[in-house]
């Protein structure tokens, strides 16, 4: 899903559209932490079992 789309859809003055643009924007930011969760548990998963419990990850 494209995040620019849904912040369009949320700033734009017509409520319905807010109101689609905000659910979109909630299930993007849920599908988007679902994927980084994933993720770091797979470089867990990967490393030794004594590395890879914490990264540091700067955004």
């Amino acid at each position: 899903m494209e995040i620019n789309n849904a912040l369009s859809a949320a700033s734009s003055g017509d409520a319905l559209k807010q109101a689609v643009g905000i659910a979109l924007l909630s299930k993007v930011k849920d599908t988007q932490t679902a994927q980084a969760v994933t993720l770091l548990q797979d470089f867990a998963a990967a490393q030794h079992p004594y590395l890879g419990k914490t990264l540091d990850i700067k955004i």
